[in-house]
């Protein structure tokens, strides 16, 4: 049976009585299940002859193909344990069934769909390893053209639905600091990573101290070890001492260097006055002229040597990979006048950072840092859960996704540098810099955001269900609306259709791009449109042609859309920025 599935609802971060950070991790655990249930089955069927070559007529091989199951109480469900038949329905006879009295076994699907009605409610379910017994047809709708029948039945029907139990537990962490931001301030801390105990094969050394990368164990990003010491190592005094050994023989070396002029003086002015002693009675007074010049000579080399520091003062360089300097400075917390001091770790707001790498069409790498403040990703979040929707409203879902993307617009200050930067370091033109930018989010991995549990079996929908099933799907439930605001994508990098193209829309409107949110009611789609000279699909708005452009595939270009999704009259513009 399919593993328990646990699930992070929500984190809150408070501050204990012994002063020190923690974390209230709220997680639903989900516990597989089988509810088996009972009732009566009525359907239709059809079927094709059987032809082997001998003389069987009246034989036909049967499929349901459409059935309504009936549940008349509670009594009709049972949890785990399967309901059994007072005989096996292959052995039932009855004048009014087909010839041979029996619908075999295995010419049922292992999971047949059908409408059920149970407790004065009607919804479709699959009914897994279904089994019936009194099967029995309606003669007068039984129906033979040429080599096909056609009818209705009814049975006797047991099996069973997939499903959880669902169980809600809290948990609290004590918040750990994994680094100290020094590009702008902040505490750069991380209390959701947890190692699973799977070295990444990366490591760090420092002053006879070593440490390990690990892969996160609910997460695909990866955590440094603590420090340890590493045995047989150098000391961490030892080193230092051998440091300032080598930097103090460093400083003598250049002090004799500086000084060495001074010393060629003073071997010049012995050599003048073994000559004035040598032949002082002829030269005497032109040789105690020159001594003299020799002496003070001497001496201005010497004061010169002495006050001449030979610093070298650069100027300040802007660093087009980074948004500020090495200074450490304040957070200013937008929704108050409070200042969070980075250097105090029980303050409860802090910055999350995170480092991406990706490529353009043409192959060309960029990375970079960008920020989001959690204060911002728990308020986005918020938001997002305050609104309401009127489900009668045509418009509802556009007023939705405009109130998300005017609420976030403004969080988004420490993001726009990296592309401000990557712009102005590979002088981007207005088309490369929108493939930079798009590239960036399409090489997200792809996650599947929904409103209610991560199930396959509760959903209809192929895709859905489909992707669900597949072993390497991500999925983010429980997300009102099925949908993440840009903040919160860009903290936790969960993100699919919508998601992506409404962070998309709210970066190229802050950059002044026509851009257009389009929606798919049909298709259960969104993607981007953007006002650009592009070559492909496009949709055309009072003369303007957007450019369609899918952001949930790796590579997507422009123009370049599925062909599952290309007719226009099934797409409309949800948000445009002019």
């Amino acid at each position: 049976m399919t593993k328990k599935v646990v699930n992070i609802i929500k984190e809150e971060p408070f501050i204990g009585e012994d002063g020190l950070d923690y974390l209230k991790v709220t997680k639903e655990i989900l516990t597989p299940r089988k509810t088996y249930l009972k009732g009566t089955i009525a359907g239709k069927y059809r079927g094709d002859k059987i032809s082997d070559g001998s003389d069987k007529s009246n034989l036909f091989d049967f499929e349901i193909y459409e059935a309504e199951v009936t549940c008349n109480s509670i009594d009709d469900f049972s949890k785990n344990k399967p309901f059994s038949f007072p005989h096996d329905f292959k052995n039932i006879t009855n004048a009014n069934k087909i010839k041979g009295a029996v619908f075999p076994k295995e010419k049922l699907p292992p999971t047949l769909q059908v409408i059920i009605s149970a407790h004065n409610k009607t919804f479709g379910i699959n009914v897994i390893e279904p089994q019936l017994f009194e099967f029995t047809i309606n003669r007068k709708e039984h129906l033979i053209e040429g080599d096909e029948i056609f009818g209705t039945f009814n049975a006797y029907i047991t099996g069973y639905v997939f499903d959880y139990e669902r169980e809600e537990i809290e948990e609290i962490k004590k918040i750990e600091i994994i680094d100290i931001d020094d590009d702008g301030g902040g505490i750069i801390i991380d209390p959701i990573h947890e190692s699973n105990g799977i070295k990444t094969g990366k490591e760090e050394k420092k002053d006879g101290y070593i440490r390990y990368e690990y892969f996160c164990k609910h997460h695909p990003d990866t955590v440094w070890s603590p420090w340890e010491k590493i045995p047989g190592g150098t000391e961490p005094g030892g080193c230092f001492k051998q440091l300032l050994g080598i930097i103090g023989l460093l400083l003598f070396i250049a002090f004799l260097i500086a000084v060495l002029p001074g010393f060629i003086y003073i071997i010049g002015f012995l050599v003048i006055l073994f000559l004035i002693g040598l032949l002082g009675p002829y030269f005497k007074w032109i040789f105690r002229i020159l001594g003299i010049i020799l002496l003070f000579a001497f001496f201005g080399s010497l004061v010169k040597t002495c006050t001449n520091t030979n610093h070298y003062n650069p100027i300040p360089v802007e660093d087009t990979n980074r948004e500020s300097s090495s200074v450490v400075t304040p957070i200013v917390d937008d929704n108050s006048n409070n200042v969070i001091n980075p250097n105090n770790i029980n303050q409860k707001d802090y910055w999350i950072k995170r480092y991406r790498v990706w490529k353009d069409y043409n192959g060309k790498k960029y990375e970079g840092y960008y920020q989001i403040k959690k204060s911002d990703w728990d308020n986005s979040a918020g938001h997002k859960n305050s609104l309401t929707i009127n489900s009668n409203n045509y418009n509802a879902y556009d007023q939705v996704v405009y109130s998300i993307k005017e609420f976030d617009k403004n969080k988004l200050s420490r993001v726009y540098p990296l592309f401000d930067s990557i712009a102005k370091a590979n002088k981007l033109d207005k088309i490369r810099f929108a493939e930079m930018i798009v590239s960036f989010v399409q090489d997200i991995p792809y996650v599947l955001v929904l409103e209610d549990d991560c199930n396959p079996n509760l959903y209809n929908d192929s895709f859905t269900r489909k992707y669900l099933s597949s072993p390497n799907a991500k999925c983010d439930g429980y997300q009102k609306f099925g949908i993440n605001t840009p903040v919160e994508f860009l903290a936790n990098l969960n993100g699919d259709c919508d998601t992506r193209t409404l962070l998309l829309y709210t970066i190229f409107s802050h950059y002044d791009y026509d851009v257009a949110l389009m929606s798919s009611e049909y298709y259960g789609h969104s993607i981007l449109g953007i006002n650009l000279p592009f070559n492909g699909i496009a949709y055309t708005y009072h003369n303007q042609r957007y450019i369609l452009w899918e952001t949930t595939m790796k590579n997507a270009k422009p123009g370049n859309i599925p062909e599952e999704v290309s007719n226009l009259n099934n797409w409309r513009i949800s948000l445009k920025s002019k």
